[in-house]
């Protein structure tokens, strides 16, 4: 058998790529393994390393570089069992350094709406989108979303919860935003995509009084239809 694992499939240029790698068989040749990172399009090589055998059998271990230009990549990973030459093949993308989050302001009440502004300093100007998961312990509230234009070294982004997501339920204590995903859209047509990604423990905040949260139908039916598709997401968690 042989697994081949990367803790994520996307990376911003620059962090180290770390590959795991296990294998198994009657004859398991050498004490390291071949990984190459090449472009998914023209298959150029950009990285090569040693996956050195690790002190528990079975298994390798080690680090390329995914300091090249954004876009997709293939990992080949390399070995020799029983005799005969094994691959595996992984697909990953580097992204470019989008900018950092620099927290939450204070969340406040806005009409029916919990408001969440996020605090998000981007490398360049554009349109960006913003995906985050409200949480109260280990419930799921509602998966909640922003899009706005940033210019400039900073800017916020306003995530809304609508009243009919939280009126009426049994929350207390602290809220957490968790899973945070920023997209930077396609400045024209056939552009890539790019991905960053929040810190991985969240933001935790205390809330606003929530008793002013009414659980009533949003103004239009646009933001009805919102709200219902933020509690069907928030059930699937």
């Amino acid at each position: 058998m042989f697994v081949v694992t990367l803790d994520k499939f996307r990376f911003t240029r620059g962090e180290p790529i770390l590959v795991v790698a296990s294998l198994s068989g009657r004859q398991v040749f050498g004490d390291s393994l071949a990984a190459t990172l090449e472009t998914a399009s023209e298959q150029d090589r950009a990285d090569s390393a040693e996956l050195h055998a690790t002190e528990e059998t079975g298994y390798y271990q080690g680090n390329l570089s995914s300091d090249h230009e954004p876009g997709e990549y293939r990992l080949i990973v390399e070995a020799r069992v029983d005799g005969r030459p094994v691959r595996h093949v992984s697909s990953l993308s580097i992204e470019p350094d989008l900018g950092d989050f620099n927290g939450i302001d204070s969340p406040y009440i806005s009409g029916n709406d919990l408001v969440i502004p996020v605090q998000f300093d981007p490398e360049n100007a554009g349109y960006y989108a913003l995906t985050a998961q409200l949480y109260n312990g280990q419930r799921a509230l509602a998966q909640l979303s922003a899009e706005d234009s940033l210019s400039g070294s900073s800017g916020t982004l306003l995530l809304r919860a609508h009243g009919s997501v939280l009126a009426n339920r049994d929350v207390s204590g602290e809220l957490q935003l968790k899973n945070l995903q920023i997209r930077q859209m396609p400045a024209r047509p056939g552009d890539r995509t790019h991905y960053a990604f929040g810190p991985d423990e969240g933001y935790e905040f205390s809330p606003p009084d929530l008793d002013r949260l009414r659980d009533e139908p949003a103004v239009n039916p646009e933001s009805e239809q919102r709200a219902a598709l933020l509690r069907q997401l928030a059930d699937k968690f």
